[in-house]
């Protein structure tokens, strides 16, 4: 175990940064809203004044320092992390509103514990929920690169916020959002839903909705067709838990599980995994037919 305290290990980081990048390149410790109000310090590092910056959180650098690695290991994992990034500039991707169109994506967050970062954000306000959208800059299969749309954005695309929801809507119907059973989840989200879940008798009935990245997939509960399809096969209404924002889990309603009983696995789960992105403590019911989700109070 290190001895170095977290204050010390980010001025040693810092330090150590600067030496192995050139003059040209600014890193900094920057202060950022990671989701729910909940802030979160990240190593910044731009190149020139239209670059972006790629962003690591400095807790997960000083978790790995505590557990063994040495701090020149964690200075070249962000170095390594910069300079196998694109050089990703905004011009090139906003040059015109055609270009911009196929990027839009749509995201979900709780709309309560994040109002005031939506002021400047064009979104929609669902039940107790907001959605809004981001631009895609690239995305594989190790993750998606993206910026959050905000009214500057509009207006230097010169678009209406109507124009913006048109292309979300269309976007988000191309894309590819999946069903699983939860057996077929592997690795550390897996076992952290059978854990949350709690449901041992009831594990063929319990189902993962996700995106193809497992990413900010939590916004397909709001894809009424696939839902209509999945209750439409299990010939049941589907009680909906928000286990994060990047997954949902969908209960097929057999009458032997209470709203009482599954709001409170969703706050313990919100209490017990709060780096997991909280999306909210209330739980949802799709009925059949109906293509809406509601609130269960």
């Amino acid at each position: 175990m290190k001895n170095m305290s977290y204050e010390e290990f980010k001025k040693q980081l810092l330090g150590m940064l600067r030496e192995r990048l050139r003059d040209s390149i600014k890193s900094e410790i920057i202060p950022v809203n990671k989701n729910n109000g909940i802030m979160k310090e990240t190593v910044g590092i731009e190149n020139g004044i239209d670059g972006l910056k790629p962003l690591v959180y400095v807790e997960s650098l000083y978790e790995q320092y505590c557990i063994g690695a040495d701090l020149s290991t964690c200075v070249s994992f962000v170095v390594g992390l910069y300079r196998a990034m694109p050089d990703l500039h905004m011009e090139q991707y906003f040059e015109t509103w055609e270009a911009v169109k196929p990027r839009i994506t749509v995201r979900v967050v709780n709309w309560e514990w994040n109002k005031d970062e939506l002021r400047d954000i064009p979104h929609k306000k669902y039940m107790d929920l907001a959605v809004y959208c981001r631009v895609v800059l690239a995305q594989n299969e190790d993750g998606i690169v993206s910026t959050v749309v905000k009214n500057s954005m509009l207006r230097y695309l010169e678009i209406e916020e109507i124009d913006l929801w048109e292309a979300a809507r269309n976007n988000f119907h191309k894309e590819n959002y999946l069903i699983r059973h939860i057996d077929e989840e592997t690795g550390l989200i897996g076992s952290y839903l059978n854990k949350f879940l709690n449901l041992s008798d009831q594990e063929d009935e319990t189902y993962i909705l996700t995106n193809e990245y497992h990413n900010n997939g939590a916004v397909g509960m709001m894809r009424f067709d696939l839902l209509e399809s999945f209750a439409e096969q299990k010939k049941r209404n589907l009680y909906i838990l928000p286990s994060s924002l990047n997954e949902v889990i969908l209960i097929p309603d057999r009458g032997d599980r209470t709203p009482d009983f599954l709001r409170s696995l969703v706050k313990k789960n919100n209490k017990d995994y709060p780096e997991e992105g909280d999306l909210s403590e209330n739980i949802y019911y799709y009925r059949r037919g109906k293509k809406q989700l509601e609130v269960i109070l």
